[in-house]
C-alpha cells in the first residue's frame, strides 16, 4: 500500500470519527437532565434510557479506532510539512493521544453509570455522570493545544489551506469554554450549556472534518521529511 493511500485512509477515518460522534452523542443518546438535577432524576434517566445510552456511548467508543488511525496520518502530514525536529507536529500528535485517553475515560464513566443504574444508589449514578461531564474541563486545554498546533503548522509551513487552518484555530478557541464545566452546574458554561457543551463539541467536529477534508484534497508529502 502506498504512503499516499495510507494518508488518505487516515483522513477518511477522521471524517468517520466525526460522524460517529454526531450519531452517538447527538442522535442515539436522549437529552440528559440538567446538570443541577437531583440524583434521583439522573438515576431515573439512566434506568429509562439505559439501552440508548449504552448504544450511543458504544458507537463513540468504536469511533476512537478511527480517531487513532486519523492521528497517525495527521502526524506524518504535519511532520513532513514542518520538517526539522517537528516540534509542533509532536505537540499535535501527543495532545491527540491524550485526547483519546480522555475520550476513553469519559466514555467509561458514562457506560458505568448506565451499566446497572437500577441496582446502585442514585448518588453513585450521578457521581459517574458528573465525572463524565467535568472531564471536559481538563480535556479542553488538551484539545486547544491539539488544534492550535495544527493551525500553526498550517499557517507557518503550508500544511493545509487557509480555510482549514482557520477552522482548526476556531477548534482551539472553541474548546476552551469547556473549562467552565468544572466550575458551575448552571448557565452557559455548565456541562449542558451553550459554551460548556455545544460550542466545544460543534467546533471540535467542524475542525476535525475540515482537517480531514484538507488532507484528502491536498497532495500528501512523503514521510519521513527530507
Amino acid at each position: 500500500m502506498s504512503n499516499d493511500t495510507s494518508e488518505r485512509q487516515g483522513a477518511v477515518a477522521g471524517i468517520v470519527f466525526a460522524i460517529l460522534i454526531v450519531v452517538g452523542f447527538g442522535i442515539l443518546i436522549p437529552k440528559p437532565p440538567d446538570t443541577d438535577a437531583s440524583a434521583a432524576t439522573f438515576a431515573t434517566y439512566y434506568v429509562d434510557h439505559q439501552n440508548a445510552i449504552r448504544a450511543g456511548l458504544t458507537v463513540v467508543g468504536i469511533g476512537i479506532f478511527f480517531y487513532l488511525w486519523f492521528l497517525g496520518s495527521l502526524r506524518s502530514t504535519l511532520a513532513a510539512a514542518e520538517g526539522g525536529a517537528g516540534r509542533l507536529a509532536s505537540v499535535a500528535y501527543g495532545a491527540g493521544l491524550v485526547g483519546a485517553a480522555f475520550f476513553i475515560v469519559g466514555l467509561t464513566a458514562g457506560e458505568t453509570a448506565a451499566f446497572r443504574p437500577d441496582q446502585v444508589s442514585p448518588d453513585v449514578t450521578r457521581a459517574f455522570s458528573d465525572f463524565f461531564i467535568v472531564l471536559g474541563a481538563p480535556a479542553a486545554t488538551v484539545f486547544a493545544a491539539f488544534f492550535a498546533a495544527i493551525a500553526l503548522v498550517g499557517y507557518r509551513h503550508g500544511a493545509f489551506p487557509g480555510w482549514a487552518n482557520g477552522l482548526s484555530a476556531l477548534g482551539a478557541i472553541g474548546a476552551l469554554p469547556a473549562i467552565g464545566t468544572s466550575l458551575t452546574t448552571t448557565g452557559a458554561f455548565s456541562g449542558d450549556g451553550v459554551l460548556g457543551l455545544f460550542v466545544p463539541v460543534i467546533t471540535f467536529v467542524v475542525a476535525l472534518v475540515a482537517i480531514s477534508v484538507a488532507m484528502l484534497r491536498s497532495p500528501q508529502p512523503s514521510w519521513p521529511p527530507t
